[in-house]
């Protein structure tokens, strides 16, 4: 019975949405309210401040960026001023008839001095001859110094020139008057007389403190905090020529650096290297391909938090505003609300007293009407009518509450039971799971760890499997392969139709992959970048349920290759002079004869020897007689044509084959060439020496038979009458 009763009690509260008083009462209307008025305060706040700082922060950092760019075009501007007005200067005094008919020092100094007093700015104004020597200077500063290697002397000879002089001081000299730690900028020209003579080269040295003051003069308007700037004048070298103090002669690197290098001007937003974030104006001063002007980088910078200074003041105004708003509206709303839910509360109060006493009677407690506004009225007796229609079917529910335990029981029994059952084979299914994952990490494992190439093929080529070491063999993922047809990824198309008709035959025939699993096959392969790659494959068949599929291994046979190649390379090399040896001359005459009978042209073989070789080796030692065999040979090499072959034959015997020879008289000037050239000094390491060689021609005719070795003992025979004649020549003398 008090088990049906609570079931009852339970379905009232859940109808009725009235909580038992415990530890988890909702909270009520008067404070959802409350909550409510104050979360729409804050979400109108952060709504306000949202919008401030998408568009107030914004338009405040477009109008600094602006602020900045229009900074860095003035200071451009005003540079670019400043060295036309040199540049002028220069032209001007050029063209005064005091400068360019001056007859003495005196009378050019006297002409410049005037121009220096009219314009402080500049630091030195002087005269220079055509060989770099100054003539004349305003207060005789660097008069008779040698200027010639200075580069505004040497560009202002052409035409107008202005450059950077901060690094141009001469070399024992004290700095200029009013030079502000030798830094200046040197604008020349070319004077010519009045005949059009060119006379020498005129300088107007403007000092440093210019700019200084320019600058200030830029950033004077900006002295609010809000507005103030830095302002960076840059060689194209990156060195800070004006900044901030403690950036000057230091190198800077920034994108608008960069940008403004490019010829550029503009604003970014950019991170320098302090770390910090700054909003840059940036444009670039002169002309490249004018030498005349200045290719500096104008930067002007500030701080992005300075820059919106005033934005983020007007945010945490607008939210000591919203937090005032929401504190003075949500105690409005509070009063408001006590006054409208205290009918409410009442009934909720009485709910609350009925229920507390649920547990321990066997009906249900009434609810008396509560009568102040409608809603409370008709909300009390809607409750106390749905009570007394529950207490009439309380006695029905009792019935069928008993009744519903004991099938809840059997049925729970009944579930129990199964869940044991599918809890035994769930685990029995998950250990054979386990094992084959097991199993299967193993394989993979073994797979990738092997040292050859692993791919499991289809009976129709398609690739199903593929380990670490193809991929790093072929060049081609795992991923990439899988479903795809080998061949046409890697074989070349010769191979591609053998390999198709290879492997439709294995389909077909089990005997036939028994013939291919007893053998290793080289094959080309090309790889994933086109390269070939020569393997050796293995092949292995593996019959399936629903099939069968063949297993290939590659592995590289690379080094395999070359090392071959190197070896017969070595074998047929003369390892002292690098030349062809005898055993590649027994295999490249042959080919060169068999040559010359095609082509219907003819060939000659030169036999070599060294005259006095023994001599010399004797004197001197072996290691000077194997420099000179090493001279010798290069200097033969050098002395016929690329096409033909030069080769050592044995110790000073050396052997040259032409080839596409037009008559016999091609070999004598070829040879007519080839002596005097081995008749210069040799210059050993420790002296030098001079010798001739003896040379012995035998041509080889089209009709001639192909005999080898009668063909080099002719050209040795003549080889030796010729080395007979040398020595009778030197008996005679």
């Amino acid at each position: 019975m008090l088990q049906s009763v609570n079931f009852f009690t339970s379905s009232f509260s859940t109808l009725v949405h009235i909580p038992k008083p415990s530890s988890t009462t909702r909270p009520r209307l008067t404070t959802l309210v409350t909550m409510g008025v104050s979360a729409t305060v804050l979400l109108t706040v952060l709504s306000l401040l949202i919008l401030v700082d998408h568009f107030a922060l914004n338009y405040a950092r477009r109008e600094a960026q602006q602020r900045l760019q229009q900074l860095s075009w003035q200071m451009r501007d005003a540079l670019n001023g400043a060295v036309r007005r040199a540049t002028g200067d220069v032209q001007l005094l050029s063209s005064l008839p005091g400068v360019r008919a001056a007859r003495s020092p005196a009378e050019v100094r006297q002409a410049l001095e005037s121009l220096q007093k009219t314009f402080p700015d500049y630091a030195w104004i002087g005269l220079v001859n055509p060989q770099g020597v100054v003539v004349a200077g305003t207060q005789g500063e660097l008069e008779g110094a040698d200027v010639s290697g200075r580069s505004w002397f040497k560009q202002g000879r052409r035409a107008l020139y202005a450059g950077d002089a901060s690094s141009t001081a001469l070399a024992g000299q004290k700095p200029l008057s009013g030079a502000e730690q030798w830094r200046f900028i040197d604008a020349a020209g070319p004077l010519m007389d009045a005949d059009g003579n060119y006379r020498g080269v005129l300088c107007v040295r403007l000092s440093w403190g210019w700019m200084r003051r320019l600058a200030q003069t830029m950033l004077a308007p900006a002295g609010d905090q809000q507005y103030s700037a830095d302002l960076f004048v840059v060689r194209g070298d990156g060195t800070v020529m004006l900044g901030p103090p403690g950036s000057e002669e230091h190198q800077i690197y920034s994108d608008s650096l960069t940008m403004a290098r490019g010829g550029a001007s503009g604003a970014l937003k950019e991170t320098w290297a302090d770390g910090h974030s700054y909003l840059t104006g940036y444009a670039r001063s002169g002309n490249p391909a004018d030498p005349a002007t200045l290719s500096w980088a104008i930067l002007a910078r500030q701080p992005e938090e300075q820059a919106l200074t005033g934005a983020r003041a007007l945010e945490r105004q607008i939210l000591l505003l919203g937090a005032i708003l929401g504190a003075a509206m949500a105690l409005a709303a509070a009063i408001v609300t006590r006054r409208l839910t205290r009918p409410l509360n009442e009934l909720s109060h009485t709910i609350e007293a009925r229920l507390v006493t649920t547990d321990a009677l066997p009906t249900l407690p009434a609810i008396q009407p509560v009568d102040t506004f409608h809603e409370a009225q008709v909300l009390s007796r809607a409750l106390a009518e749905m009570l007394r229609n529950e207490q009439h079917h309380l006695d029905a529910l009792r019935g069928l509450n008993e009744k519903l335990e004991s099938t809840v029981a059997e049925r729970t029994r009944e579930i129990a039971r199964k869940a044991l059952q599918l809890e035994r084979a769930l685990g029995q299914e998950q250990s054979t799971q386990q094992l084959l994952q097991e199993r299967a990490a193993e394989l993979r494992a073994i797979l990738d760890n092997a040292h050859d190439a692993f791919i499991a093929l289809d009976p129709g080529g398609v690739v199903r499997d593929w380990n670490l070491q193809a991929e790093k063999l072929l060049g081609w993922k795992r991923s990439e392969v899988i479903g795809q047809p080998l061949a046409a990824m890697m074989l070349p198309l010769p191979l591609r139709r053998a390999y198709e008709r290879d492997m439709r035959q294995l389909a077909e025939s089990a005997d036939g992959a028994t013939t291919v699993l007893s053998r290793r096959v080289e094959l080309a392969l090309h790889n994933r970048a086109g390269q070939e790659l020569p393997v050796e494959v293995s092949l292995a068949y593996v019959p399936r349920s629903s099939g069968h599929l063949f297993i290939a291994f590659l592995h590289d046979i690379s080094e395999r290759k070359q090392l071959f190649a190197s070896m017969e390379e070595l074998a047929l090399r003369d390892t002292l002079t690098g030349l062809p040896n005898r055993r590649a001359l027994m295999k490249t005459l042959p080919e060169a004869l068999q040559r010359a009978n095609r082509s219907g042209q003819s060939c000659a073989v030169f036999f070599l020897d060294l005259d006095r070789f023994k001599q010399i080796n004797d004197r001197y030692g072996h290691e000077e007689g194997d420099e000179l065999l090493r001279q010798f040979a290069q200097r033969v090499r050098g002395a016929v044509r690329k096409t033909d072959t030069v080769g050592r034959l044995a110790g000073d015997e050396f052997i040259v084959i032409l080839e596409m020879l037009a008559n016999d008289a091609a070999a004598q000037e070829a040879a007519d060439k080839l002596l005097p050239a081995l008749r210069q000094p040799f210059t050993l390491k420790t002296t030098s020496v001079t010798l001739s060689a003896s040379l012995g021609i035998a041509v080889h005719h089209p009709d001639d038979p192909q005999d080898i070795e009668m063909l080099l003992g002719r050209a040795d025979r003549a080889m030796y009458r010729h080395k007979q004649q040398g020595i009778q020549q030197r008996a005679r003398r």
